[in-house]
């Protein structure tokens, strides 16, 4: 039944039901029943393990994949079958790495510097808009329970978010849309599912360059790679500084440091981003394939 899913290009609509999904049927559906059956049980929600209460609620969205990718997939056969062709219902892996030439350890190598110049670059665009409670309630969870908080942000979130985000919807609306149309709402739509909007505009401009990267290399664990550096790091910061839970990168290096240290810092990272992608979009330049990301 897995292998089937790679039958399921979502269109821009159907991403929408996923989103759906993700945020109602499960964010708010199951995350309630969670919610119950704890106090029913005489625990609180929070008190639970949080890689259940964050995969939990991802399960209706992947229900629906798996459905669809099963429809797709009877449909194609049946079409062979008929000698109908299967130009309409194409199987498209969810992961083809193809790094066209280049030394794959050093496109993941510099895959990881433009991540860490990108979490530079983008921080002071989140910081004006400050942590919710919510959010702020993760955080001190984590410190309180540091490895199963750890596996669910930097390991389960990359795994199920890439999944969904680009293996799923951009690897779909790659084959309906433009490249740049679909990496946008790709990106869009991997903000919305955080619910809140101190993280959307870090995810928004985060999924803009993972959609860039997935695009480019065909492969979704170099996107998953990223993602994971990028909550890693998070994760570790936070247990690194655990009396403030809001201390970013700028606070620290203009507190240890100076305002002209941050701002050189930043010019670094921005010139050190702008070189990787200028030198990876040349070397992963494929001009056979404008809209798809199969090769």
């Amino acid at each position: 039944m897995l292998e089937n899913i790679k039958y399921f290009l979502p269109t821009y609509r159907q991403c929408w039901i996923i989103v759906f999904y993700i945020c109602i049927v499960g964010g708010l559906g199951v995350g309630f029943a969670i919610a119950i059956g704890a106090a029913v049980l005489g625990y609180k929600a929070a008190d639970l393990n949080p890689v259940i209460t964050y995969v939990a609620p991802m399960v209706p969205a992947l229900l629906y994949i798996l459905y669809k990718g099963n429809q797709k997939a009877v449909g194609a056969r049946i079409a062979k079958e008929n000698g109908d062709g299967t130009d309409a219902v194409q199987a498209v892996p969810l992961s083809k790495f193809n790094a066209r030439g280049m030394n794959p350890v050093l496109l993941v190598f510099l895959t990881v510097v433009a991540t860490l110049a990108a979490m530079v670059i983008t921080e002071p665009v989140t910081q004006l808009f400050p942590m919710t409670d919510t959010i702020r309630e993760v955080y001190r969870r984590m410190l309180t329970n540091t490895f199963w908080t750890t596996i669910a942000v930097a390991v389960a979130a990359p795994l199920i978010e890439e999944f969904l985000l680009r293996g799923i919807m951009l690897r779909g609306m790659l084959k309906h849309t433009t490249p740049v149309n679909a990496i946008h709402y790709s990106a869009f739509f991997f903000a919305l599912i955080h619910m809140n909007l101190s993280q959307a505009i870090g995810a928004f401009l985060m999924g803009l360059f993972i959609g860039w990267v997935y695009y480019k290399t065909g492969s979704l664990w170099i996107a998953i790679l990223v993602h994971f550096v990028n909550n890693g790091l998070g994760v570790l910061f936070t247990i690194l500084f655990p009396h403030d839970l809001e201390l970013t990168l700028m606070k620290l290096v203009i507190e240890e440091h100076s305002v002209a240290g941050y701002i050189t810092l930043y010019i670094i990272a921005a010139l050190t981003f702008w070189a990787i992608l200028r030198y990876l979009h040349k070397r992963l330049k494929n001009e056979q394939e404008p809209k798809t990301i199969s090769f």
